[in-house]
């Protein structure tokens, strides 16, 4: 008969000591997808299929296209955010076209100036230089783009390639490249057919 209470006793402890395992690892669980909750950014703003123009003193300096549009604010930083990338068109003075923009990803951090494009990113001027790379960093106060990652610049029948990335005024009139990679390679037309 003892030994029958001691033996029910004993599976309550055990049923008891799983039950109390079970609701820590619970409270756990809940811990983590609160944390997890809390560092989740929701947008301020959202919005689909956008025309977006940016002016100074009623100039259009550029106008940009995108798909999807986010406007985050965190305690820490605020910045316009664009997944499924951006399509930039911007003006002179005169309102003529000298540039274009493009990448499958983009970040503008308003109050900076600062444009940073990745993915497939393009940059075309109005002359037919074309820059391809995949991080573009586009200071839109100083009008300059640079990047560290490889670069290919085509103007004409001319490449120029770096790998560690270049520098240049927004229209790509006087670029810098940084340890250029296979110099500058040219291509004659054949002619001859």
């Amino acid at each position: 008969n003892m030994s029958v209470i001691t033996r029910k006793s004993f599976y309550k402890s055990i049923i008891v000591l799983c039950g109390a395992i079970m609701l820590f690892a619970c409270k756990n669980d809940i811990r983590k997808v609160s944390r997890i909750t809390d560092q989740e950014v929701l947008p301020e703003m959202s919005g689909e299929n956008l025309i977006m123009t940016y002016s100074d003193s009623a100039r259009v300096k550029y106008r940009m296209y995108t798909p999807l549009y986010y406007k985050i604010h965190t305690e820490e930083e605020e910045y316009d955010e664009f997944p499924k990338g951006i399509h930039v068109i911007y003006y002179d003075k005169t309102g003529n076209v000298i540039g274009e923009i493009h990448s499958k990803y983009a970040k503008n951090f308003v109050k900076d100036g600062l444009w940073e494009a990745r993915n497939q990113v393009v940059v075309k001027n109005s002359e037919g230089k074309k820059l391809e790379t995949e991080l573009l960093y586009w200071d839109t106060k100083k009008e300059w783009i640079y990047s560290d990652r490889y670069t290919r610049l085509t103007d004409g029948n001319n490449i120029l390639e770096s790998s560690d990335g270049f520098e240049s005024d927004q229209n790509l009139e006087h670029p810098v490249f940084k340890n250029i990679t296979d110099g500058e390679v040219q291509f004659e037309m054949d002619t001859s057919n």
